[in-house]
């Protein structure tokens, strides 16, 4: 029996002199528990990356104020979209007129633009021609009161040829004869623009096919039958009689053909330069 139990006593380990015989299980106890204790949180974790720097918002530069370039079109026309004030200079001053949003035949009020302008706060406005007297009034309107349209052609008008040509991009389109206002009666010269177009039964058969109101007025009649004095390019039914000839009260008159070619080409809008 002492010899059983004495077999049964571990020794020392016969490999490590002064150890216990088990002292490698004691340390793949003691790794493994070390490696649990690291897992559950016994070291501490590591520190996440640094967020990237973010950029400085950017700030818009102030809208530069000064002339506008609409565009490559030879002109431009401006067509109410509400109804419009016309100031003498941009911003301010007084006011030069107020125009409805559509003329009285239902058509959009046109202006004839000659210059465009931005001011600080990036508001864009509109230098044009008006409707009105005294002829080639000009004024200030604000950008967001029309849309703008391109215009390509333009008519000119020389009262001592009696003419009307019709230009493209600066280029002659078609010459025609043309009959003007008597001495008494003269054609207004200047700068001016199609406001209107009508035909019969809108207005009277008098003025042939067509009629395109000019924003031009006769300077020695306030009123032509019930008008106001506005000039036109109208067409005629004496082509014999009428054309090459002094024969109106300021209007210019033109064979229907003409003038039914002009009302089918020509936008509102459109320049109308009336030379002596």
């Amino acid at each position: 029996m002492s010899e059983l139990k004495a077999a049964a006593t571990p020794g020392p380990d016969p490999d490590v002199p002064g150890t216990p015989a088990r002292r490698p299980a004691a340390v793949a106890v003691a790794v493994v528990l070390a490696a649990v204790l690291a897992g559950c949180g016994g070291a501490p974790p590591a520190e996440p990356p640094a967020p990237a720097p973010t950029a400085a918002p950017t700030t818009r530069p102030a809208p530069k104020a000064g002339p506008v370039r609409l565009g490559s079109a030879p002109a431009y026309a401006a067509l109410a979209t509400t109804d419009v004030t016309v100031r003498s200079r941009p911003r301010g001053g007084e006011v030069v007129g107020l125009f409805p949003r559509t003329t009285p035949w239902g058509s959009p009020t046109p202006f004839l633009v000659e210059g465009a302008r931005r001011n600080v706060t990036g508001e864009t406005w509109l230098k044009v021609l008006v409707p009105r007297r005294p002829n080639e009034s000009t004024g200030w309107l604000r950008r967001d009161q029309v849309r703008l349209r391109p215009v390509d052609y333009e008519v000119e008008v020389s009262l001592s040829a009696r003419t009307v040509r019709l230009l493209r991009d600066g280029r002659e389109v078609a010459t025609w004869p043309a009959g003007v206002g008597r001495s008494y009666t003269p054609t207004p010269t200047g700068r001016f623009f199609v406001t209107v177009k009508l035909r019969p039964p809108q207005i009277s058969t008098v003025y042939g096919a067509w009629a395109l109101g000019l924003s031009g007025y006769s300077e020695v009649h306030e009123q032509f039958g019930t008008g106001d004095g506005q000039i036109a390019l109208h067409g005629t039914h004496d082509p014999a009689g009428d054309l090459g000839r002094e024969v109106s009260n300021g209007c210019v008159r033109l064979d229907n053909q003409a003038i039914t070619t002009m009302a089918e080409t020509l936008p509102l809008g459109t320049p109308v330069t009336i030379r002596a």
